[in-house]
């Protein structure tokens, strides 16, 4: 039977425009969230883009086969940039977990199949836009969702509830969910729209790019982050700096009446640069710098402190996993066995998990070594010398390859101290994109070949396979993650039952996301056992679950990861008073951990906590001296070891430790734990004692006084207990009710 061809059903112009609206819908990935999902500004902005990508990349290859002259070009760009990713491959499989490699998790979505799509997405679009026009559209099509996103900052600032927040502090994060990620997308998009102010001559474009860098800026200075401050202010040192030395004859060309008179307008932007960022630096000790929550973090940088000093002991973690693995690296995702393996105890108790260096680069060459890290540097360079090599040959004008070399030089600083995410990944692929395009060689009109016609059974084969990436890739993953959301609403609505059908539904999609799902139904399982309360079959329902889920999460998908290790090792613990035998499942699980975490001082916490469980006590005091030694400096492992030794009967060890804690004893929480062991143990003078440190922390409450009265009158002393609970009255008149009833109870 003679066989319909499908050009009859295809318009090349049709799968031309629905490539190129699928390409500008790409770009408004940054603008998507949802709370159906457990990670709302991660997973469903990966999902919409890979969707998208997908679709373009199947109807790219009927273009292709249709019009010769939209068939994939040669550039070196992109061979090095293929050759990355053939080392990102390797590297996975050779690496410590494939699987965690090519999928990644919802939190991240960054594995090599959520990368390869970013691959994807520039190799589709350098191959589809082929003219400067079309590659002003795509641009201005990023400019118009960065205002988007900008016009959602501002709500944030002026806060309308219905503009949700991801974080708890003050600084705005967008749709994007992270401030450092939405600064360094704001700032990308000032510079996109500085480039199209300078090419652009209708006035409304004009004022159209001049109010969206205003915009941008002013979000970016919102967002408190350092790391996009700085790259900004590179940008404004470096952007006047070409324009002074630049050849007369190139800002000829400049959409303004004077062009010349740029040079004199950025000697004039580089002083103001230098005067305006000499006084700040100046007056940072003033209140007007200090009251300035932006100008505040800017000029108080500390490498010794805070998260200055978290990310030089991250990096220097990073060195040494890459010293071990030096060739194709750990392979993407696995950053988490180097932090445990080799983490530095000086970071407790600020940072704990980190699964990313918090420098992209460092990231590069600890997934794949320095045959991975060469190429991608490559890829850059080759990016700038192309770049140049364009302006050379005419094809872009002078400031086209100034504005693209600033953006770059931004994109470096700013990841000198982030990582990658799927935002800084889009921006970047755009520019790539947009790098090849201008290293392609003008085709010639006989170079393209001859159309090839394809038959309905080649499209239902395109076809089929493009849905199974969309199944396998989004689709099931997806709806795992939703279903497992619904879960954690039905807990939220105290009906565990509902919530246990939600969670074994989950479990059995089998997707990535279980370590994820299950860490979920682990907080609730907690949440059950820590209330002291007898469970009912729904509710110990829960807590089986979430050890299910955990020890799949760690035989199947990540079993290498402490910090699920840790969250079993909890669950097995607070269970022991119903279930004896889960001490040795305890105990086994922390084997394991501390042989991939032996510095982590959590893990010994942990270990302790097993171990007085067991009623060896000796081995409790060992665990957590081992963890007071790891960083001397750090006081929460002092109170820890001092509290326990109090509690054991060591007393004088106990206080020795206490003296060593430091913040720990200004915690009103740990004074409250104190007392109540001193009380226990009869010790009165320790209680009194520790009640006089909590009546100074809190002179204007009643509380330390009215409790100092209940251990009075545990004492026997009625005229001491009526003494404190008048000062109780005394400082809080709200209380002379309940201290007059205390005072005729205590029949004097």
């Amino acid at each position: 039977m003679p066989q319909k061809l499908i050009k009859q059903n295809f318009s090349a112009n049709w799968l031309l425009s629905a490539i190129r609206y699928g390409l500008y819908a790409c770009l408004l990935m940054p603008l998507i969230f949802s709370g159906r999902f457990i990670f709302p500004y991660i997973f469903p902005k990966q999902a919409f883009f890979q969707i998208i990508v997908e679709i373009i990349m199947a109807l790219y290859i009927f273009l292709a086969l249709r019009q010769p002259e939209y068939r994939p070009r040669s550039s070196l760009i992109f061979k090095v940039l293929l050759a990355y990713f053939c080392v990102l491959v390797l590297s996975s499989v050779f690496g410590f977990n494939a699987y965690h490699s090519f999928w990644s998790n919802y939190e991240r979505m960054a594995g090599v199949i959520s990368l390869f799509h970013y691959l994807g997405f520039l190799f589709v679009a350098f191959n589809v836009f082929k003219t400067k026009e079309d590659w002003f559209g795509f641009f201005n099509v990023s400019i118009i969702a960065s205002v988007l996103e900008a016009f959602y900052g501002l709500g944030q600032i002026m806060g309308f509830s219905s503009f949700m927040h991801a974080g708890s502090d003050n600084r705005i994060d967008g749709t994007i969910g992270n401030s450092s990620f939405l600064a360094g997308y704001m700032l990308i998009n000032a510079l996109f729209a500085f480039w199209l102010l300078l090419e652009r001559k209708r006035v409304y474009w004009r004022f159209f790019y001049i109010a969206t860098i205003f915009l941008n800026l002013f979000i970016l200075y919102k967002t408190q982050t350092r790391g996009a401050v700085l790259a900004l202010a590179f940008s404004l040192l470096i952007l006047p700096l070409f324009f002074i030395f630049a050849p007369a004859k190139e800002l000829a060309s400049l959409p303004m009446k004077r062009p010349e008179r740029l040079k004199k307008y950025a000697i004039i932007a580089l002083v103001a640069f230098f005067v305006v960022v000499g006084i700040v630096w100046l007056a940072r000790d003033t209140q007007l710098i200090k009251g300035n929550p932006t100008l505040a973090r800017i000029t108080h940088i500390s490498i010794s402190e805070g998260t200055g000093q978290t990310r030089l002991l991250s990096w220097g973690m990073a060195l040494e996993g890459f010293l071990e693995r030096p060739i194709f690296g750990w392979g993407p995702e696995n950053f988490n066995l180097l932090f445990n393996k080799y983490y530095n105890p000086r970071l407790y108790p600020t940072e704990s998990w980190f699964d990313r260096s918090h420098n992209a680069f460092l990231d590069v060459l600890v997934n794949t070594g320095i045959i991975g890290f060469t190429l991608y540097l490559s890829v850059f360079a080759l990016g700038l010398w192309f770049l140049w090599g364009a302006w050379k040959k005419k094809k872009i004008n002078y400031q086209t390859a100034v504005i693209f070399t600033v953006i770059l030089v931004a994109y470096a600083i700013q990841n000198f101290f982030v990582f990658d995410t799927q935002i800084t990944l889009l921006m970047i692929y755009l520019i790539l994109a947009y790098l090849v395009y201008l290293s392609l060689k003008d085709r010639q009109p006989n170079d393209s070949g001859k159309p090839v016609r394809t038959n309905i059974l080649f499209a239902i084969i395109i076809g089929a396979v493009f849905f199974s990436f969309f199944y396998w890739f989004n689709f099931k993953p997806g709806l795992a993650g939703t279903t497992g959301i619904e879960a954690v609403k039905y807990l939220q609505l105290s009906q565990p039952a509902k919530a246990a059908e939600q969670f074994k539904t989950a479990y059995g999609m089998g997707t990535f996301g279980l370590p994820e799902i299950a860490s979920r139904a682990q907080e609730a399982a907690v949440g059950y056992l820590s209330s002291g309360q007898e469970l009912d079959e729904n509710k110990r329902g829960i807590v089986l679950l979430a050890g299910e889920g955990l020890e799949k999460s760690l035989a199947e998908y990540e079993p290498t990861n402490v910090r699920y290790m840790l969250m079993l090792v909890n669950i097995y613990l607070m269970s022991a008073q119903n279930d004896p035998t889960s001490l040795s499942q305890a105990d086994a699980w922390l084997e394991k951990a501390v042989e991939l975490g032996p510095t982590r001082q959590d893990v010994y916490f942990a270990l302790a906590q097993l171990r007085l469980q067991e009623g060896r006590k000796d081995e409790v005091l060992a665990a957590l001296k081992k963890a007071a030694e790891l960083n001397p400096a750090a006081e929460t492992p002092h109170f820890n070891y001092g509290l326990m030794a109090i509690v054991l009967g060591e007393k004088e060890l106990g206080q020795e430790e206490l003296k060593k804690a430091g913040s720990e004893m200004r915690n009103v929480a740990n004074l409250q734990k104190l007392i109540s062991i001193y009380t226990q143990n009869k010790d009165w003078p320790e209680a009194i004692s520790l009640h006089q440190n909590w009546i100074k922390l809190r002179p204007a409450s009643a509380e330390p006084y009215a409790s100092l009265a209940a251990l009075y009158v545990e004492m026997g002393d009625k005229q001491k207990a009526k003494e404190a609970a008048l000062e109780a009255a005394r400082v809080d008149p709200t209380t002379q009710a309940q201290v007059d009833e205390f005072i005729k109870g205590l029949g004097i």
